[in-house]
């Protein structure tokens, strides 16, 4: 038997995020112009750094370019201590940079670059070191890695398969970002449908997006759909809270914490990462989700997508509230 490797893995998309405030123009001369920022992101790039915060040991498992951008990524995972073994670096792609355009009136224009062979979407199997896997602690996906066409799709419902039918706990968030069946691309809903029998928790926007996979008159059907033995679905609905349904036929809601919006960027992500955080420090499910509203809460409360606390600002976080962690 090898020995445990007792991560939790993160697997999917890592991109940057550059945020240029367009300068103001007065009589044709250019006037405070501000240096543009820059910042990691991507779904599951943003919840393995909030995993890391919360004294969770995690790895992260995808594939950026080599460029720029790559070793910027690289580096930051380095800096918060996440286990960059399963990191790939692929010379023939490019890694993602999210260009947040604020004008004059602080609304965002986003612009990402490059559209095609993006690296995110590309993962080597035969990289991958499939005994440690199947050793780890946890394994947690978005969906985002499915929005596009590239060998991830493919790979992460096996992946998936591997680590469940081994006893690792798994999560996926659907994050597919649809309304409507008629907006779910067959080749993104055939790669979720083929990754959910192999997910513990199955997690997405309530109203949305298990619409747009299983659609019926109450939304809650639609959820209820994909509940099964061994799997517990999660439905998020911002600040009304969210709802569990479980496989022992237990529905039950949570409600969000109440705070004042900051940036809501990121915000799923950072739920996902207190989930994940909660189970693994030994929380039952109904607490697991209140320290995920919890995140969420402090992370859009507190402005950017990495914006999210340690244990100590967590507990910070509900003492405020007057609850204990």
């Amino acid at each position: 038997m090898p020995d445990r490797y007792s991560k939790a893995i993160v697997l999917g998309d890592a991109c940057v995020d550059m945020t240029i405030k367009l300068p103001h123009f007065k009589d044709g001369r250019m006037e405070n112009f501000e240096n543009p920022s820059l910042a990691g992101g991507g779904t599951c790039a943003n919840t393995a750094v909030a995993l890391s915060k919360l004294d969770v040991d995690t790895a992260f498992m995808g594939t950026v370019g080599q460029d720029s951008f790559g070793r910027y990524l690289i580096d930051e995972f380095e800096s918060m201590g996440i286990d960059r073994e399963f990191v790939q670096v692929d010379p023939e792609s490019d890694t993602v940079c999210c260009f947040a355009f604020l004008d004059d009136t602080g609304e965002r224009h986003i612009w990402g670059w490059p559209k095609k062979r993006q690296s995110y979407t590309q993962l080597d199997l035969s990289k991958i070191n499939l005994e440690k896997l199947k050793t780890a602690s946890w394994l947690h996906a978005s969906g985002m890695n499915y929005l596009a066409d590239g060998p991830m799709r493919t790979i992460m419902p096996y992946l998936f398969k591997v680590a469940f039918e081994a006893g690792v706990p798994t999560s996926l968030d659907l994050n597919t970002r649809t309304n409507t069946p008629e907006e779910l691309d067959p080749e993104i809903k055939k790669a979720v449908l083929a990754t959910v029998p192999y997910c513990t928790y199955f997690m997405g926007s309530a109203k949305d997006e298990f619409y747009s996979l299983y659609p019926c008159d109450d939304w809650r059907d639609s959820v209820r759909h994909f509940v099964a033995p061994g799997r517990t679905v999660v439905a998020r609905s911002g600040s009304e809270g969210s709802w569990v349904f479980t496989p022992e036929g237990e529905e039950f809601a949570v409600p969000a914490y109440k705070v004042t919006a900051v940036n809501t960027t990121g915000a799923g992500d950072s739920f996902n990462a207190g989930f994940v955080a909660g189970i693994l420090h030994g929380k039952n499910v109904k607490d697991a989700v209140r320290w995920g509203s919890a995140v969420a809460a402090y992370k859009v409360s507190h402005g950017g997508s990495r914006a999210t606390p340690d244990l100590d600002g967590l507990r910070e976080f509900f003492g405020s509230y007057g609850e204990e962690a």
